[in-house]
């Protein structure tokens, strides 16, 4: 028996866990794919999702305090968020426009209003062209002074590289110092000294990610950023991994490669999830259940012809996917709480981290209200 059962593992089902197991409860992850953060660009905006949110002070205070609690939980996991919530930054996006986001990773630098800025671009990656991204990213900020390099990272592939292909090959040394001396050259050839920013594709390894920046910006003698773009983005796949890992090290036991196929009720209370592994159907048990599905937008409602279909727990929702008679045990959060909170198209962003800090507030608030009772 779990004190709680996270159903789902994107960006809210992870959190879900981690802050449940740290507040000493026996959780368990029930998941049949990845989630949606491995698609995302590992950046977390504001807006998605908040269309539903009271603009009162009390909500604002509990998002800011969500907010803090996830840069010191991404601190302690060793891959640093930076930004505030209220203040938005200016961040160069992979096709070179700027897009406003509140926290971003460490491997992350805003765009100047002014300064020396290169794009550099490499010849295997046809999704970052340096040409195509200084020419947006001039229109956005016209006083900037910025030029195009494209070099060669010399790694031949059977087929079109991504930005994550990149990333790997980037945690060799030999491939960084190739690249570090064409850099170089290039600069040289151009006449381009003290630029201010070096933008790259989102491709500063994977695991060596924070010696691979210092080195970079040490050889180039300028700060750089990582412009993430169309997935796989290597700040989204560190960002999952650095979450997983400390989930499991937390003690947050994971059943991977799972279906949940329904659940068992009794007077409104959910007493076991249904669930199937490669092998054999069995059950799981919870005094708690948080639904990180993804909703729609993650495979866990379906839109049939007679309406929407729960694909977790079985359970009858209206018309906006929202459980018609929620158990008292069963936490939705994130896009599981229906499409009033997706009409934007996007989940994920801010909207995820506070879901899950307010659903780990109601536990918490619940066991305290159950001990005094």
């Amino acid at each position: 028996m779990y004190d709680v059962v996270v159903v789902g593992q994107g960006l809210t089902g992870l959190l879900s866990a981690i802050w449940a197991k740290e507040r000493g409860n026996h959780v368990a992850l029930v998941s049949q794919g990845t989630g949606k953060i491995l698609q995302s660009t590992g950046l977390i905006d504001g807006s998605p999702g908040m269309g539903e949110k009271e603009n009162t002070m009390a909500a604002e205070r509990a998002a800011v305090a969500a907010s803090e609690k996830f840069k010191t939980l991404m601190n302690n996991l060793g891959y640093p968020y930076h930004g505030q919530l209220n203040k938005p930054a200016p961040i160069v996006t992979g096709s070179g426009y700027v897009k406003w986001t509140s926290l971003y990773p460490e491997t992350i630098t805003p765009v100047p209003e002014e300064g020396n800025v290169v794009i550099a671009g490499f010849q295997e990656i046809v999704d970052f062209k340096a040409v195509y991204v200084k020419e947006n990213l001039q229109k956005e900020r016209p006083k900037l002074n910025i030029e195009a390099v494209t070099v060669r990272l010399k790694k031949h592939s059977s087929r079109t590289m991504t930005q994550l292909d990149a990333a790997r090959v980037l945690e060799q040394k030999e491939a960084r110092l190739n690249v570090i001396g064409q850099m170089r050259n290039e600069m040289t050839k151009q006449n381009i000294s003290h630029p201010r920013l070096i933008v790259f594709p989102a491709a500063l390894g994977v695991n060596r990610w924070k010696s691979i920046v210092r080195e970079f910006e040490e050889s180039l003698d300028a700060a750089v950023t990582e412009a993430p773009g169309m997935p796989p983005n290597a700040s989204a796949v560190r960002f999952y991994e650095a979450l997983k890992k400390g989930a499991i090290r937390l003690g947050v036991r994971f059943y991977m490669d799972t279906q949940v196929l329904g659940c068992h009720v009794e007077e409104n209370l959910v007493k076991s999830l249904k669930i199937k592994t490669t092998n054999r159907t069995t059950e799981i048990s919870g005094l708690n259940y948080i639904i990180a599905s993804g909703g729609i937008l993650g495979g866990g409602v379906e839109v049939t012809s007679a309406g929407l279909k729960d694909r977790v727990l079985g359970l009858e929702v209206d018309e906006f996917g929202q459980y018609t008679n929620c158990p008292h045990n069963v936490f939705p959060v994130g896009a599981s709480q229906g499409t009033k909170v997706t009409r934007y198209g996007i989940t994920g962003g801010m909207f995820s981290i506070l879901s899950s800090y307010e659903a780990n507030s109601r536990l918490n608030r619940l066991a305290k209200e159950d001990k005094h009772a």
